[in-house]
């Protein structure tokens, strides 16, 4: 198994080491684990700071690289968040470094922050929905810099400052701006990640969903990886394995992995 979404202490929200992830992957039966440490270069009303030290973060993963070594495999990876004026940065921090992994993902819409709230204010259900895959839709095609699409509808984890939920939401009115979406990523060479916070954030699935999962596979993408979005011990590794499960039960024969930005196809 493989587990493409870790966070650790060079992340401003964990503050789990490096080691410590490690060891709980080699006790859960992870073969590979990607740190994808955030990146976010703009990102307003937040007093964090979202970005690490490269060589400090190089440093480590090269000493458990060897500490691990011939029990797991460690994947030097980022998470950047996508912002038209965070562009620029972003691509020269992401080439200085030499990773091999990179998740895009959107975490602040029209300057508002979805974690903690401030997107929804003045936003009804429809409009807070639409405007999330409107932002993501454009972002995925003025910025093409990564690997995977991270947590495709994140935006239902935060439903709840609009006192809603998922099922509150007609999903088919966005099949549209989704499907254009993953077109442009297909086209692109990129792909998506199956995130399985989902499931302990009390929503009863991945990130993005089965149907989600369902149409990127029958546009033919083929570039897919399946993380836990851990930021604690005990998140590492977690769900995988249905992650895995859901893609098998889908269609698809394949799990991703990367090396120096290159994808890898692993039967499952």
């Amino acid at each position: 198994m493989f587990d493409y979404h870790v966070h650790t202490s060079f992340s401003a929200d964990s503050h789990m080491s490096m080691k410590a992830a490690c060891d709980a992957a080699v006790e859960k039966g992870i073969k590979e684990i990607a740190f994808t440490e955030h990146l976010d270069i703009i990102y307003p009303n937040s007093n964090l700071k979202w970005d690490f030290d490269y060589e400090e973060y190089n440093k480590e993963v090269r000493h458990l690289q060897e500490t691990f070594r011939n029990r797991l495999t460690i994947v030097r990876g980022v998470e950047v968040g996508l912002h038209p004026s965070g562009y620029d940065s972003a691509a020269a921090f992401i080439d200085i470094g030499g990773f091999d992994f990179v998740i895009g993902s959107v975490h602040v819409v029209d300057d508002k922050d979805l974690h903690e709230g401030a997107f929804f204010q003045k936003r009804t259900l429809n409009q807070a929905i639409y405007d999330y895959f409107c932002c993501l839709n454009q972002q995925v095609k003025d910025f093409d810099n990564f690997n995977v699409l991270g947590h495709l509808d994140l935006v239902k984890r935060y439903l709840r400052y609009l006192n809603c939920s998922a099922a509150d939401v007609k999903w088919q009115d966005y099949v549209a701006i989704i499907e254009d979406t993953l077109k442009a990523l297909i086209e692109s060479g990129r792909g998506i990640e199956v995130n399985m916070s989902g499931f302990r954030y009390g929503l009863g699935c991945s990130l993005p969903s089965r149907d989600v999962i369902k149409l990127y596979y029958d546009l033919g993408g083929e570039i897919i990886t399946v993380g836990s979005d851990a930021h604690y011990e005990e998140c590492v590794g977690l769900n995988i394995d249905k992650g895995v499960s859901l893609l098998r039960e889908i269609g698809f024969r394949y799990v991703t992995t990367f090396k120096e930005r290159k994808p890898i196809f692993n039967r499952i």
